[in-house]
């Protein structure tokens, strides 16, 4: 007995030792096994910066040795109320993100989502430790052709990073996803050169024609410009903002599992997942984000027992609110979805929200012979080459593989349907056939849920363990929805079969809501969407937005391209009117003010006017007021306006503050289709702002704008004045309608820049070129369309240049001027190489065709000024038929057609000059006449004009009062036009002419053809006279400074925190130092100010030169404008 006890004292001693030697030895900072351990909540910044340092110098060794491996590269998603960071390798927000954590109304609620997939695949003997023998169901082993035991595996693959996702035991390679530059048919996935995922909003930035994150493969030659790969259709997206890009599994070599027998390196389950994330900034969708992600298997063995997963740490109400979150799930709704028990979060007095997925669509299992999504079809596919559901209609929707109409691709007008191509994705397939059409899956839905603790066991790199203990079919977790803590989510649809070169959709949408009930609501919404395609309520057009920041206002203006707007949804064109939005908020959440019947903030309130009407003007027609279209849900309508009339211009004054940073958007909206019963839908205002570095990305309907004063002298800019009060010169032609300009925008008048109107006819139209060259360099790419600045180019003045050499239209280059296109053709015999620089010089017509003739307000505004136009109707002006100054005759004349007919009506002004003896002749009879009449048309030379006297009074041989005169025209027969009276006035004493009287006749005549106008305009500038006489006005805002100031900015990194303190000098010259000193004459901080001429402004954020907080006091200030002159104030600051 003794020994015994000696011996389990030795053990324990032996144990004991063990433990607290294992407590004692503590992984060191900064380790290989520190970082293979992956991050931790409570790393600091630095830790996350030298962890992601270290794994993405490791990524990137790999990606240089294959270019078919693409460079990490991250997107912010920022299209609704939902701002989050997205990676190519599959992750949404990632661990260390405390800015754009999933971000919704000031919280974030992600600490990093993604997705996973597991099958069970063969292994060799003993390769793994998970790696088990293969029983029958009498528990019998399974041998191979060749008699030896079967063994097998659960592998699972994935991208995700959190407790150090899946790394070699040395540290050295990742076992996670790779994002692909392009496939094996060379189809293009992403740019290597960006930084950034492609995403559906991107610009051109650089000027070559293609958005920057996008890839050169993404050229459509059949439209001339980089398209975006839509899902449904080439060159459009589904929705307001949407991201792509491509992963496979190749680097998962975990487990010795080939599934390509001619390629050892290629590794993992063999699959490739195409992913796409959709957002709408719609109120019914603004909560949402849409995740869609399309398996293929791309190896040439089939892929068993597979399960499709998400994997995800939310935590809700913050980055450091994550101890105390419950979590739960919706059968019905196929929704899990977390909570905080103590509705408290990072931000004092925010309340935390509710966040979720939803499973909107998951695998089909077409081979099981049963209808496992209960639609009445059974086995229905994607891959069969069978419109299962019969909704394909030849009528509609034979368009050819690319979904375009008209391009004349493979399948357009076949009368078949065709489906889309599986390894191109700029080949999408006609709509409602195969992959466009979402009935054509037998979908098994969500099969488990589990929400363990975050860390031990439960990380993603324990491939067995997480798929055998949470992946199992059936099995749902409801543990944690009374028991709070750190919990994961881990969700999964399967099990299913994935046959080699087979694909399987799964689609997700990531919720959040204000509470359950709106969150649900978000849900049943997501579900809607997806039922119909992603074919959500389309809006219309986002128009083109520019604002120009004024003192204590701001002007507005926008085109008009919302209004020829088709809806493809309800088939028609259905814009109903514009609607203004002004925030402080770059999300616009402080107007989200207006409430559903649930008590949710829904819907944005519009700017208001200084006179406290809403911004918002519609047409004037059958829709105003509350649409009879509510929300589903919602209990609440959208206001359609009050048939105020169009608009494309505004300046807003409501309380406008100089210094306050203010967004804008304006967004156009339609009626809604009460037949479908869809409620009117605006486009979107989507203004991204990188919370990590402060840059703001804004949408072409969005801006961001400080109102000012202008500096110092600044004196505005104008028109050219031809005299005292013409402003347009008319040097062609003889119409007489009128014109005036309205400026819009000082900054953008250019010096002594002219141009010039002209005119078509049949129907009257208008065009305005300006005459001031465009000079544009650009690199050529052979067959690929060059996209210039500018459309609408005048080809007279079209010139290319290659080293000076001038280059000739139709041999070296084809030019598409209305288009503003050009491309060097393979065909061509062209002096100019692919690669070569060459430089385009041209003039342009900002406005074409216009056909705005009634002063209409809605024509684009071309270089800060709009162009109204009046034409006339040709007819007699009476107003300017009369006697001319200096006249003595005082006939009271009557002019009209002759005999009263419009068709005898003549586009000229004439001239009767009186004679004191007799001045011309009839060319009917010998009729003679005192006078001659002339056409003196402006814009002709004058000439003597036939005339015809109707002696028929007192019939002597010459005109008498009272006889008429009828003006001939040249031409066979008897052409004649007006006919005038002469006749003695009533009681007033008539007097008879003289010579040298004129009675003028005028008319109003449209404008043709023949009409040439010009304009210039004068530049906005500094009078330097003026600036040294209003030194005196420079002020401080606020003075004196206490405590805060409300035009500081929001610390947008750490929205808890107040921000940076600043105020701002005002009505500085374009150029100054300023110098600022205590009462003691200390130097406290050095500003040199340089400025537009149209701001006065320089901030100060209360800092001294050694950017430490100044001290509360009072401070000198001193502005040296160099020969202007100074100013010398004060300024106190009370903290």
């Amino acid at each position: 007995m003794f020994k015994v006890k000696l011996f389990n004292l030795i053990c324990f001693s032996i144990v004991m030792f063990g433990l607290v030697n294992g407590q004692s030895k503590k992984i060191r900072r900064y380790s290989n096994d520190w970082k293979k351990s992956g991050p931790e909540k409570t790393w600091n910044s630095t830790d996350h910066k030298y962890f992601y340092k270290w794994r993405n110098d490791l990524m990137d060794r790999r990606s240089k040795l294959n270019d078919q491996i693409l460079r990490r590269q991250k997107a912010i998603l920022n299209g609704n109320k939902i701002t989050t960071e997205i990676w190519n390798y599959g992750s949404i927000s990632s661990p260390g993100n405390r800015v754009t954590d999933i971000v919704w109304e000031g919280l974030g609620y992600g600490y990093e989502f993604g997705p996973f997939i597991g099958a069970i695949v063969p292994v060799p003997a003993g390769s793994h430790q998970d790696a088990y023998q293969k029983f029958d169901s009498n528990g019998n082993p399974v041998l191979d052709d060749d008699g030896n035991p079967i063994w097998l595996a659960r592998v699972i693959s994935d991208g995700l990073v959190s407790l150090g996702g899946e790394i070699s035991p040395d540290g050295k390679t990742f076992y996670g996803w790779e994002p692909l530059a392009f496939n094996e048919q060379g189809v293009p996935y992403g740019d290597p050169n960006s930084p950034r995922i492609p995403t559906s909003n991107d610009v051109d930035r650089s000027g070559d024609g293609k958005p920057d994150s996008w890839p050169e493969g993404w050229y459509n030659p059949n439209l001339k410009r980089y398209v975006w790969p839509g899902a449904l259709r080439q060159g459009s997206s589904n929705s307001d903002l949407e991201s792509f890009f491509v992963v496979d599994d190749r680097s998962n070599k975990e487990f010795k599992y080939y599934p390509f027998s001619d390629d050892s390196t290629r590794m993992g389950l063999g699959i490739e997942i195409e992913c796409r994330y959709y957002q709408w900034s719609n109120p019914l969708a603004e909560d949402v984000i849409f995740l869609i992600y399309k398996v293929t298997n791309k190896s040439e063995k089939d892929l068993n027992d597979v399960i499709f997963g998400m994997w995800g740490d939310p935590h809700i109400g913050g980055p450091s609110n994550w101890q105390d979150d419950l979590s739960y799930f919706d059968r019905d709704l196929n929704m899990v979805y977390a909570w905080d028990e103590d509705n408290r979060s990072d931000v004092a007095g925010r309340d935390p929200g509710y966040f979720g997925y939803i499973f909107l669509e998951s695998p089909g299992n077409p081979y099981d012979q049963k209808d496992n999504d209960g639609d009445g079809i059974i086995d229905e596919s994607r891959n069969n080459g069978i419109d299962d559901d019969g909704d394909w209609d030849v009528s509609k929707h034979d368009v050819g593989v690319d979904g375009i109409p008209n391009t004349g691709d493979f399948g357009e007008n076949d009368g078949l349907p065709t489906a889309g191509n599986a390894f191109d994705i700029r080949q999408p397939g006609e709509p409602n056939f195969e992959w466009t059409d979402l009935d054509e899956s037998d979908m098994i839905g969500l099969t488990s849920f589990a929400a363990p603790n975050f860390g031990g066991n439960n990380r993603i790199s324990k491939d067995d363990f997480i798929y055998t203990s949470y992946m199992n079919p059936g099995e749902f977790d409801s543990l944690n929805s009374d028991v709070a803590g750190d919990n994961i989510f881990l969700y999964g649809s399967g099990k299913f079969i994935l046959k080699a070169g087979e694909a399987r959709r799964f689609s997700i949408a990531l919720l959040v809501g204000d509470s359950y009930d709106d969150l649900t609501l978000n849900a049943k919404t997501a579900r809607q969407i997806y039922e119909t395609n992603y074919q959500f309520a389309k809006p219309p057009e986002k128009p083109n937005l520019t604002v120009v920041p004024g003192d204590e206002k701001v002007t507005l203006f926008w085109d008009d391209i919302a209004e020829s707007s088709y809806d493809p949804i309800s088939e028609e064109f259905d814009f109903e009117g514009y609607v203004i939005y002004r925030s402080t908020d770059p999300s616009f959440l402080d107007q989200q003010n207006i409430t559903d019947i649930n008590g949710s903030r829904f819907l944005f309130e519009p700017l208001k006017t200084s006179t406290g009407g809403w911004a918002k003007f519609d047409l004037i027609n059958e829709y105003q007021g509350p649409s009879d279209i509510p929300y589903t849900g919602r209990g609440i309508s959208y206001h359609l306006g009050n048939n105020t009339g169009l608009v494309h211009s505004f300046v807003d004054s409501n309380n406008v503050v100089n210094g306050q940073r203010y967004f804008y958007a304006i967004s156009a909206y339609d009626h809604g289709t009460k037949v479908m019963n869809i409620g009117p839908s605006e486009s979107s205002k989507t203004i991204t702002l990188n919370p990590e570095t402060n840059e703001i990305f804004l949408d072409i309907n969005t801006a961001s704008v400080i109102p000012s004063a202008p500096a110092a002298g600044y004196t505005s800019g104008s028109w050219d004045m031809i005299d005292s009060v013409a402003f347009i010169d008319h040097i062609e032609g003889s119409g007489t309608g009128s014109f005036d300009l309205e400026l819009l925008d000082p900054r953008a008048l250019e010096d002594n820049n002219t141009f010039q109107i002209t005119f078509k006819t049949n129907p009257t139209r208008y065009s305005v070129e300006d005459l001031k060259p465009i000079t544009e360099k650009r690199k050529v790419k052979k067959d690929v369309y060059i996209t210039l600045k500018k459309s609408r180019v005048n080809s007279s003045s079209f010139e290319v240049n290659l080293e000076n050499v001038l280059m000739e239209e139709g041999k070296d280059y084809r030019l598409f001027a209305e288009s503003g296109q050009i491309v060097v053709s393979s065909d061509l015999t062209s002096l100019i190489s692919d690669g070569d620089e060459i430089e385009i010089s041209y003039t342009h017509f900002p406005l074409w065709d216009s056909k705005r003739l009634n002063f209409e307000e809605s024509n684009p505004v071309i270089d800060g000024l709009k162009l109204y136009a009046q034409d006339n109707v040709l007819e007699l002006n009476r107003e300017k038929t009369k006697w001319q100054p200096g006249s003595v005759g005082n006939y009271r004349a009557s002019v009209m057609p002759y005999n009263g007919s419009v068709e005898n009506i003549k586009d000229s002004d004439y001239e009767i000059r009186w004679f004191n003896t007799l001045a011309d002749t009839s060319v009917l009879g010998t009729a003679t006449a005192p006078f001659q009449i002339w056409d003196v048309t402006p814009g002709r030379l004058p000439f003597k004009k036939d005339i015809a006297v109707l002696d028929y009074k007192v019939r002597n041989n010459t005109w008498d009062l009272g006889e008429d005169i009828v003006i001939v025209e040249p031409g066979e027969g008897l052409n004649v036009s007006w006919q005038i009276t002469f006749e003695k006035l009533g009681t007033t004493e008539t007097i008879d002419p003289v010579e040298g009287d004129i009675f003028y006749i005028a008319t109003n005549r449209p404008f043709t053809e023949k009409d040439i106008y010009i304009y210039k305009t004068i530049a906005s500038k500094i009078d330097a006279e003026k600036a040294k006489n209003t030194l005196e006005d420079i002020r401080v805002v606020p003075n004196p400074y206490v405590v805060t100031n409300r035009l500081e900015p929001l610390d947008r990194q750490n929205p808890r925190d107040r921000g940076p303190r600043r105020i701002y000098f005002d009505k500085l010259p374009t150029s100054c130092k300023i110098s600022i000193y205590t009462i003691t004459g200390e130097l406290v901080k050095e500003i040199f100010h340089e400025s537009s001429i149209d701001n006065g402004q320089e901030f100060w954020d209360l800092t001294t030169k050694d950017n430490f907080p100044i001290s509360y006091g009072i401070y000198i200030y001193h502005v040296d404008a160099g020969d202007l002159g100074e100013k010398i104030g004060r300024l106190a600051v009370i903290k």
